[in-house]
């Protein structure tokens, strides 16, 4: 079935004009990383040194869900199609038939553990509908990205966004908790400041 639905999304939607969109969202360097800039300019202009703070939340959130990918995939060492089925994937921008790299674990795809918790995060955080369908689309596309590219199968992709979710659930709610403890703290020193005044 996870092989089945991989060559389905990888060689049945196989189009020029896929292979160029899903190349560009699935690379950091073209996508992701300015993403996460616009991301910085709008929460700064939007919401100044909050949202310069709540970024850099998002950015350790996003960072801690990678660390943790990366301890799983050293754990499972589960290849990737591209090199388990190499001679059947499609690889965009590579030689055909040519493998992937053994070395190159699958399980799970860090990739879809990061956006998806930058998307559980930020919907948690912003608490709007164009946020949570916006930031769940992006997410889903770069999943589906790396399975069209044939660089995952669909059950590693999967596992990311389930553990990616969670972290950045996680995420959102110690950072809620955290910011109204701060906010606690700070009524109860302005009451003991106003008393002391009086």
């Amino acid at each position: 079935m996870d092989e089945a639905l991989l060559l389905w999304i990888n060689q049945g939607w196989a189009h020029p004009w896929l292979d160029i969109f899903f190349r560009w969202i699935s690379e950091r360097a073209s996508f992701a990383f300015p993403l996460a800039g616009l991301l910085l300019l709008f929460f700064a202009r939007r919401f100044g040194g909050d949202g310069v703070k709540l970024w850099l939340v998002l950015v350790l959130v996003v960072g801690l869900g990678d660390a943790l990918g990366n301890l799983i995939k050293h754990l499972a060492e589960q290849p990737r199609p591209c090199f388990s089925i190499h001679e059947l994937v499609r690889q965009p921008g590579r030689a055909p038939g040519v493998a992937c790299g053994a070395n190159l674990s699958g399980m799970p795809s860090n990739h879809a553990l990061n956006f998806f918790a930058a998307a559980a995060f930020l919907s948690f955080m912003m608490r709007s509908r164009a946020w949570v369908v916006g930031a769940f689309t992006v997410a889903l596309l770069v999943g589906i990205s790396r399975i069209y590219l044939g660089v995952h199968y669909p059950s590693q992709v999967l596992a990311g966004a389930a553990i990616g979710a969670t972290i950045g659930c996680l995420g959102a709610w110690i950072g809620l908790n955290y910011a109204v403890f701060i906010q606690h703290i700070r009524s109860a020193t302005r009451r003991l400041h106003d008393k002391r005044s009086q």
